[in-house]
């Protein structure tokens, strides 16, 4: 294992519940040696201390709603060989970090980034991708913890809510570029990480869970509620790595047959799509304009804080029928208050599908049918006994808790 020390950066934007629940996972971190930097807007700042524990996490404020601008803040207060992010509403699996980190003990990795599994906790959100100058992200086939070189023209593409990058090179490459408010900006980074000869780790085991929670740009349901900055972003990029024009014409094509499929399914009203478009247009000419918008992140001032305050236990599976949740999930909290990481796997006699969540008390709860599909490759119904099911969802997720 390294024995590097890891800084994790966490942007908060008018989601408290999402940012307390993130920050309780956390806590079960098989990793150790981490501080928690967490950069929220002014609202956010004014109840804090409710919701995060301050004595053991470094804090700070950003009000403006841009990403990239909110990241470099989080990078100048990171005092840890390694700079890690993790979304608000996203879980990480306890092994997450060490999983994430282990690369690094290879001084020519300067990223690497994990797999994120959607908000049922079971089906894959995001695995592998590599993505061109043109904006045009293509999936790649990794199967097991790989280092790769970047193609000058193509970046290895990490998730924003699933990366790590060594902290040194986000200094040498001055961070995040703030002209990506929302959209593109970890994928800039990526080509740029490449551009410098650093090498990127693709951890597939090194697995968060996104639930997409709502904001001001977007619903639940996935539905945009702004489109300028997805099409500034993205013309900004494509100018900026000297992309082709015609990529960017099918990204504008391709926006415009996404938001005709969101119409027909009832989630956006005509008017909505009008907006919509127009919003988008004026966003690609907006990113056009854009010139290159060079920052500085300066090395953190403070050194590392440190979070964790469980010592590490091993990860403990408890069961039961549907019938005596109440009971399970009683012993699971009881666990959990003990600084015990635990999951709780709750069956009934049906076929339902199952699904994954973090507990606002503090332990991983796994539901479904003792019959039903687990993964994407099951059966609508396989035969199983109570004892038997248990035993496979159990040796499932072992592979990352």
């Amino acid at each position: 294992m390294t024995s590097l020390s890891v800084s994790v950066v966490i942007v908060s934007r008018h989601r408290p519940d999402e940012l307390r629940r993130c920050i309780k996972a956390l806590e079960f971190q098989t990793f150790r040696d981490v501080e928690i930097v967490v950069v929220v807007d002014g609202d956010t700042a004014t109840n804090l201390h409710e919701l995060v524990p301050l004595d053991r996490v470094k804090a700070a404020t950003c009000d403006e709603a841009n990403i990239s601008r909110a990241r470099n803040i989080g990078i100048g207060l990171a005092a840890g060989d390694l700079v890690a992010f993790i979304d608000d509403d996203a879980i990480a699996e306890p092994t997450w970090l060490e999983r994430l980190i282990e690369p690094f003990s290879d001084p020519n990795v300067g990223a690497s980034g994990g797999f994120v599994r959607g908000r049922n906790g079971i089906s894959f959100q995001w695995r592998a991708e590599v993505i061109s100058v043109d904006g045009v992200s293509s999936p790649i086939d990794i199967g097991e913890v790989t280092v790769l070189k970047a193609d000058p023209n193509k970046g290895i593409k990490t998730q924003g809510t699933n990366c790590a990058f060594r902290r040194a090179a986000l200094y040498k490459l001055n961070g995040f570029d703030e002209n990506y408010r929302f959209y593109l900006d970890e994928s800039d980074l990526n080509l740029r990480v490449g551009q410098a000869g650093w090498l990127t780790a693709v951890v597939p085991n090194a697995e968060v869970q996104h639930g997409f929670a709502a904001s001001y740009l977007r619903g639940k349901d996935r539905r945009p509620k702004s489109l300028f900055e997805v099409g500034a972003s993205q013309a900004y990029f494509i100018k900026k790595f000297g992309g082709m024009k015609a990529a960017l014409l099918a990204f504008r094509k391709q926006q415009w047959v996404r938001l005709e499929s969101v119409l027909v399914k009832g989630t956006l009203e005509p008017r909505d799509l009008r907006r919509l478009r127009t919003e988008l247009d004026a966003g690609i000419a907006d990113g056009q304009g854009r010139d290159p918008l060079v920052g500085r992140v300066r090395p953190a001032q403070t050194p590392l804080k440190p979070f964790s305050i469980h010592k590490p236990e091993s990860h403990k599976f408890i069961a039961g029928r549907w019938l005596f949740r109440r009971r399970v999930y009683a012993e699971a909290k009881r666990l959990a208050e003990n600084g015990v990481p635990c999951t709780a796997i709750i069956l009934s006699p049906t076929a339902v599908f199952h699904r994954r969540w973090f507990h606002e008390d503090g332990f991983w709860v796994q539901s479904g049918g003792i019959f039903g599909k687990s993964t994407r490759s099951d059966s609508l119904w396989s035969w199983y006994s109570f004892a038997k099911r248990i035993r496979r969802e159990q040796a499932s997720l072992q592979k990352t808790r």
